[in-house]
């Protein structure tokens, strides 16, 4: 069953002058029943403004969305009631404890049909025992994104929009998280998940599209994005002491360093000069460990977005 239908999705803005900023250029894509679709990209590449026209919030110059069979535009008071949603922004708790927010938003939501037990579970799976009796105004913003979380899903409707769920949560609960995301599924709900956080996100999601200045790069399953677009093996190093230009190897088809962190992309072939290159030089001190893989979403989406960059 198809969930969401969205055809040549268009959105403009006015910018400075007389300039325009195209937020949305001819945006299509589709979601089934109990898919997880991530739309990744870095901060600005138009992500929320889809999320907002989704629910009707605003309205697309060109284009349409149909959610369960319904055009949003007809009617987007239906499609808000329809999606369960986390907003990019934090949720202003004020003096409210997570436990009182999300309760009140589960009667809101599911009236008669509210289950206390669920709200209990959504707390322990991600380990909340220590924030859901505090004031809202008393919490870090990784319990205040967590607390959201909950409130977004503790009676979801066919359709859960999480723009960037995991944003200042600790790495432990993080983990919890997409654990508890993929699980929405179970019972047929879709989920649109938004996030700039490409290597994590691979985990949870079925298929991916990859946004880069209102347009979409590539969409598909990760399997077929990553069989399409990158067929090298991916050597990421954690460095001890800094490694100059001219030391990289040769066999190495791209490198990119992230503070002390250096990627390598290199071919099949190359992968027993790589074992033995790094195990050098980790016995020289220079590494301190090392790990070679398939490439990852987040390999393709720099390798997108670079090749972009050359032809303009």
């Amino acid at each position: 069953m198809m969930i969401l239908d969205v055809n040549g999705l268009t959105k403009v803005f006015p910018g400075p002058g007389k300039t325009k900023n195209i937020a949305n250029d001819r945006l299509t894509f589709h979601l089934k029943e109990g898919e997880i679709l991530g739309l990744l990209g870095h901060n600005g590449a138009g992500k929320t403004t889809i999320v907002n026209q989704i629910l009707g919030l605003i309205t697309p110059d060109e284009g349409n969305i149909t959610l369960l069979g319904e055009s949003v535009l007809q009617s987007p008071a239906r499609a808000r009631s329809i999606c369960s949603v986390q907003p990019q922004a934090q949720v202003p708790l004020g003096l409210l404890t997570p436990r009182q927010a999300v309760a009140l938003m589960g009667k809101m939501r599911a009236r008669k049909r509210f289950d206390p037990k669920r709200m209990d579970m959504l707390f322990e799976r991600l380990d909340m025992g220590e924030w859901v009796d505090k004031e809202g105004q008393k919490l870090s913003g990784g319990a205040r994104r967590l607390a959201a979380f909950c409130m977004a899903v503790i009676a979801p409707g066919k359709l859960v929009v999480l723009d960037e769920p995991t944003n200042d949560v600790d790495p432990v609960r993080r983990r919890y998280l997409w654990q508890v995301i993929r699980e929405l599924t179970d019972d047929g709900t879709s989920v649109i998940l938004v996030t700039h956080n490409v290597v994590e996100a691979e985990k949870a999601i079925d298929r991916a599209a990859i946004l880069d200045k209102g347009k979409f790069l590539v969409q598909g399953t990760l399997a077929e994005i990553k069989r399409s677009y990158s067929h090298l093996l991916r050597m990421e190093i954690n460095l001890n002491k800094d490694l100059p230009d001219a030391e990289i190897p040769e066999w190495a088809q791209k490198s990119h360093r992230k503070g002390s962190q250096l990627l390598l992309s290199i071919l099949p072939a190359s992968a027993p000069l790589a074992i033995h290159w790094a195990s050098e030089q980790a016995d020289h001190g220079l590494i301190l460990d090392y790990t070679l893989s398939p490439a990852t979403i987040e390999d393709v989406y720099v390798e997108l977005t670079s090749r972009k960059e050359e032809v303009q």
